[in-house]
């Protein structure tokens, strides 16, 4: 946080928050890792730093509720996959090759790509924690960078390989798909008493398992240990289209008890409506995807629907391996999308909308204060509301893109982009000024990422994907034996 109070003068305030609503020219007095005040021209405390901030909007710092941070120097290599592609090369090739070294770069990198975009809470469904070390580097890579949000310790098995060595593809199963193994809830319980508090900014989640592809007595014993672990969020995959197949993931968990608000569902296209109403009475929260659920054919983004139904939704970025890391583009496509969905459906009647129904407000809604419901944080995140922290991101409306400003939900969703973001300020401290990140030596990092790239896909490139892919292309089987048999 800064040392002195600031005062963030005359910006157009977006703050998401009913009680203080929209001010086209309001102030926001920060002190310490807090907002202390919020109004039209308020007084500047005695040796505060006055941030003019007149040509700018004010936003809730943004809430991103699922990423796989870990995947920063791997950008682009999935740009053409399916959801079978990612899994055979990423979970079951990439992810092998990761030293803690690599774990730190991504997470780090990737914390600060979100920051820079104005997110400043990030959700890491952290699916690379290859050994302990590999944890702690991950933790640290978001500490380093001053993000906020919850860490999610996966409990996913990734595979092992030697370059040149034959695969054994029993191995390989028996590696990837048996139970979790108990050095992981140990190691789990081990990181939360690592500086992880009930208050702070980066809070301890767990992610689990992809349960739609085990047997369900083996879901339902993690499931229960990962709930009695208490963790602020559950982050699952789950719904995933065609994927999901009949297994009704949601009735087994409600008849067996195990639905609170800790869990957050990951995607959920595959849900239908009687599910998504299940998770909404029992206080769940999902996170739409839209770019890689509309590409990996994980079913129509969900966050609409879910909303509709009166539960927690939320925008999540998903694979930087895939995805820029920015909410903006994920706002306009979860909106476009589903005010298309709603078209088509007057035009299969014959009609022709006369209004547009859903309006942008809603979408930014969901990146911010929805986002912040979801990962249970909007007693201090989410909005621009005196008492929570000081996230806080100013998009600049000078450039070209911006200019003019007329309405300034409107430019915020359809016309800005990272490079228009001004300033971010994380729990107070001003990690971006004036369009560049502060405190961070970024051609060292860029070469040490650029490294780190080339070390992990050299290493993939030796590995021959042929019983692989037979693996994991016979239908993502529920039954390991019958996956032997089919690629033996």
């Amino acid at each position: 946080m800064q040392d002195r109070p600031f005062l963030i003068r005359g910006a157009a305030v977006l703050s998401m928050d009913p009680a203080i609503g929209d001010l086209p020219a309001g102030d926001i007095l920060v002190q310490g890792d807090r907002i202390a005040a919020i109004g039209h021209c308020l007084d500047a405390p005695e040796g505060a730093e006055i941030l003019d901030a007149a040509e700018m909007i004010a936003v809730p710092g943004f809430v991103d509720t699922h990423r796989h941070v870990w995947q920063t120097q791997l950008r682009s290599v999935a740009t053409d996959w399916s959801l079978c592609d990612y899994t055979i090369n990423m979970r079951s090739v990439f992810a092998s090759f990761y030293q803690p070294e690599d774990v730190w770069l991504g997470n780090h990198i990737g914390a600060l790509e979100a920051l820079n975009a104005g997110i400043t809470s990030v959700v890491d469904h952290c699916h690379i924690v290859n050994s302990p070390e590999h944890a702690d580097a991950a933790v640290q890579g978001h500490r380093d960078a001053g993000i906020g949000g919850v860490f999610c310790y996966g409990m996913f098995r990734n595979a092992r390989h030697h370059p040149g060595a034959p695969i054994d593809v029993a191995e390989l199963i028996g590696e990837m798909w048996g139970d979790v193994e108990d050095w992981r809830f140990a190691d789990a319980e081990r990181l939360r008493g690592n500086g992880f508090g009930a208050h702070d900014r980066l809070r301890f989640g767990l992610a689990t398992n992809e349960f739609e592809l085990k047997p369900y007595d083996e879901v339902q014993a993690e499931l229960r240990r990962v709930i009695a672990m208490e963790p602020q969020r559950i982050s699952m995959h789950a719904g995933m289209g065609a994927l999901a197949k009949d297994n009704r993931m949601v009735k087994h968990f409600l008849a067996d008890g195990l639905l609170d608000e800790r869990a957050l569902f990951v995607h959920g296209g595959g849900f239908t409506d009687e599910e998504l109403r299940i998770l909404a009475d029992h206080g769940c929260a999902i996170s739409a995807t839209p770019d890689t659920e509309m590409q990996m054919a994980m079913g129509h983004p969900v966050a609409y629907r879910f909303a509709d139904a009166g539960g927690r939704a939320s925008l999540g970025i998903d694979i930087v391996s895939n995805i820029g890391g920015d909410m903006f583009s994920q706002m306009r496509l979860m909106l476009q999308a589903h005010r298309a969905w709603l078209n088509a459906w007057a035009e299969q009647d014959g009609r022709t909308p006369g209004t547009v129904t859903v309006q942008a407000r809603s979408i930014l809604e969901m990146a911010t204060i929805g986002g912040a419901r979801a990962i249970g944080m909007d007693d201090c995140l989410g909005s621009l509301s005196p008492g929570k922290f000081a996230d806080i991101a100013l998009i600049d409306t000078r450039a070209i893109n911006m200019t003019p400003m007329i309405d300034p939900v409107g430019a915020v969703i359809f016309y800005a982009n990272p490079s228009n973001v001004d300033t971010v300020l994380a729990g107070g401290r001003i990690v971006k000024r004036g369009g560049q990140l502060t405190g961070i030596d970024w051609p060292a990092l860029r070469r040490r990422l650029i490294a780190s790239s080339d070390r992990v896909l050299s290493k993939a490139q030796r590995i021959p994907l042929e019983k692989i892919q037979a693996l994991w292309t016979a239908p993502w089987y529920f039954d390991r034996r019958a996956a032997i048999e089919a690629v033996s």
